[in-house]
Protein backbone atom coordinates (compact mmCIF):
# COMPACT_ATOMS: atom_id res chain seq x y z
CA UNK A 1 0.00 0.00 0.00
CA UNK A 2 2.88 2.35 0.74
CA UNK A 3 4.24 1.77 -2.77
CA UNK A 4 0.87 2.85 -4.12
CA UNK A 5 0.76 5.94 -1.90
CA UNK A 6 4.22 7.03 -2.98
CA UNK A 7 3.35 6.42 -6.64
CA UNK A 8 0.17 8.49 -6.33
CA UNK A 9 2.14 11.23 -4.60
CA UNK A 10 4.87 11.08 -7.26
CA UNK A 11 2.43 11.86 -10.07
CA UNK A 12 0.78 14.66 -8.09
CA UNK A 13 -2.65 13.05 -8.28
CA UNK A 14 -4.11 15.01 -5.35
CA UNK A 15 -4.37 18.79 -5.08
CA UNK A 16 -2.06 19.27 -8.09
CA UNK A 17 0.78 17.61 -6.21
CA UNK A 18 0.64 19.84 -3.16
CA UNK A 19 -0.60 17.20 -0.72
CA UNK A 20 2.06 16.13 1.76
CA UNK A 21 2.89 12.41 1.69
CA UNK A 22 2.04 12.15 5.40
CA UNK A 23 -1.44 13.60 4.79
CA UNK A 24 -1.99 11.23 1.89
CA UNK A 25 -0.92 8.23 3.98
CA UNK A 26 -3.22 9.30 6.82
CA UNK A 27 -6.14 9.50 4.38
CA UNK A 28 -5.44 5.94 3.20
CA UNK A 29 -5.19 4.72 6.79
CA UNK A 30 -8.55 6.26 7.62
CA UNK A 31 -10.26 5.13 4.41
CA UNK A 32 -9.08 1.53 4.67
CA UNK A 33 -9.00 1.26 8.48
CA UNK A 34 -5.35 0.23 8.52
CA UNK A 35 -2.16 1.28 10.27
CA UNK A 36 0.68 1.74 7.80
CA UNK A 37 3.31 2.25 10.47
CA UNK A 38 6.41 4.26 9.62
CA UNK A 39 5.90 5.08 5.94
CA UNK A 40 9.30 6.74 5.66
CA UNK A 41 11.14 3.65 6.93
CA UNK A 42 9.13 1.43 4.60
CA UNK A 43 9.98 3.72 1.68
CA UNK A 44 13.67 3.34 2.49
CA UNK A 45 13.19 -0.44 2.50
CA UNK A 46 11.40 -0.29 -0.87
CA UNK A 47 14.23 1.79 -2.33
CA UNK A 48 16.78 -0.72 -1.03
CA UNK A 49 15.24 -3.63 -2.92
CA UNK A 50 17.73 -5.05 -5.37
CA UNK A 51 15.12 -6.55 -7.68
CA UNK A 52 11.56 -5.44 -8.41
CA UNK A 53 11.62 -2.19 -6.49
CA UNK A 54 7.92 -1.68 -7.25
CA UNK A 55 6.74 -5.27 -6.98
CA UNK A 56 3.29 -4.39 -5.60
CA UNK A 57 2.60 -1.87 -8.37
CA UNK A 58 4.00 -4.26 -10.99
CA UNK A 59 1.74 -7.03 -9.64
CA UNK A 60 -1.30 -4.73 -9.74
CA UNK A 61 -0.55 -3.75 -13.33
CA UNK A 62 -0.14 -7.35 -14.47
CA UNK A 63 -3.32 -8.41 -12.65
CA UNK A 64 -5.34 -5.63 -14.28
CA UNK A 65 -3.99 -6.47 -17.74
CA UNK A 66 -4.81 -10.14 -17.16
CA UNK A 67 -8.36 -9.21 -16.11
CA UNK A 68 -8.84 -7.08 -19.22
CA UNK A 69 -7.46 -9.82 -21.46
CA UNK A 70 -9.88 -12.33 -19.91
CA UNK A 71 -12.78 -9.91 -20.39
CA UNK A 72 -11.79 -9.39 -24.02
CA UNK A 73 -11.93 -13.16 -24.60
CA UNK A 74 -15.53 -13.45 -23.42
Amino acid sequence: MIELIYAIHSIGAFNRGTTDIKVLAAAFEQAFHIDLGDIYRTYVEIRARKKERTKFIDYMKESLIHRMDETDQK
